[in-house]
């Protein structure tokens, strides 16, 4: 038996060596560091407005939504005078006049080329970062480019995803960035219908953004839900997906009912500096539309948000993500 100590020794010491290689790999998500909740350290505050002139807040980023078959929105980023902040398009794949209407089969089908690569050259002409954040949700159950609009089948999606971002790519310039943005919460809540589904791949993407809302008191199936527990698990998940991309916000906001609004974006504001440190910027979504989203509207929360977005971790200057804009495309 004397002769195998030595291999049973280094049988061991091999099996350790392989244990401290993948122990990053063995912890459990949320144990678990990722690559930009160290790297790049800060994050870009920003406000989604219906109108940038009358703001009266700081912001990052300005934002625009565009139905599929609208140009470059030129004429809104002039209004907005925000030139130091980045540009955010959000290019919903609908038609204005059949909004119902799916078009995610068109779109891989190369129907649209010559829309998608007119929009290319309006994106690479404007010569500023740019991110682009196509039909975003797709886990919900409320767009047409839903899979729950399209047979329940998420790859739908997906090779739409990619045929725009092939043309994305090739002819919108080295300041286009792609943003795979979802519900943080799937709906319905089925395997299927997972956000991470619809992912197209990191060749397609540069970064995952998550919509984040508070409703409060203000639906029948709806209580008062602070960031951290509306963010816990969209976030591990999009780090599990994508360990190598930034994450975004893409649209966040509280109600003002059944809760302290003003509370609720010092919270926002302190859970993403001490927790959810890969996410590297923000848009408040600041429209009165189901409930009164507005952080502008309610002066102890725009009091707390301007007070934050340039306070230590924070910036509202758009070059805070000069960096993302510099890197290779799809996060390498």
């Amino acid at each position: 038996m004397a002769r195998l100590k030595i291999p049973l020794a280094l049988g061991l010491a091999a099996a350790a060596v392989l244990l401290w290689a993948l122990r990053e790999d063995l912890r459990l998500p949320w144990q678990r560091t990722y690559r930009f909740e160290t790297e790049q350290p800060g994050c870009v505050a920003g406000i989604i407005s219906e109108n940038y002139g009358a703001l009266g807040l700081p912001t990052g980023f300005i934002s625009f939504y565009l139905a599929w078959g609208d140009g470059f929105p030129a004429a809104e980023i002039k209004a907005a005078r925000a030139a130091s902040s980045i540009l955010a398009l959000t290019w919903e794949p609908y038609l204005k006049s059949d909004p119902d209407r799916s078009l995610l089969g068109e779109i891989a089908a190369g129907g649209y080329d010559a829309y998608m690569r007119s929009m290319a050259a309006a994106i690479k002409a404007y010569r500023k970062p740019v991110l682009i954040r196509w039909g975003h949700e797709p886990n919900g159950d409320w767009y047409a480019w839903a899979g729950a609009k399209n047979s329940r089948d998420a790859g739908q999606y997906r090779l739409a995803w990619r045929r725009m971002a092939g043309i994305i790519r090739a002819e919108a310039g080295p300041k286009a960035r792609l943003v795979f943005s979802v519900n943080g919460e799937d709906k319905p809540a089925e395997k299927w219908n997972r956000f991470e589904n619809y992912y197209p791949g990191d060749e397609y993407t540069d970064a995952v953004g998550l919509d984040i809302y508070n409703w409060g008191d203000t639906q029948a199936w709806s209580a008062w839900s602070r960031p951290n527990l509306l963010l816990k698990d969209p976030y591990a998940r999009a780090l599990a997906l994508a360990p190598d991309k930034p994450v975004f916000l893409t649209e966040v906001a509280s109600c003002s009912s059944g809760g302290n609004k003003a509370e609720w974006v010092r919270r926002l504001f302190y859970r993403l500096q001490s927790r959810y440190t890969a996410v590297k910027g923000f848009m408040w979504f600041d429209y009165d539309k189901e409930c009164d989203w507005r952080v502008s509207a309610d002066p102890g929360a725009a009091s707390v948000y301007s007070a934050g977005a340039n306070s230590r971790h924070f910036t509202s200057d758009g070059a805070g993500l000069d960096w993302f804009f510099k890197k290779e495309k799809n996060g390498r």
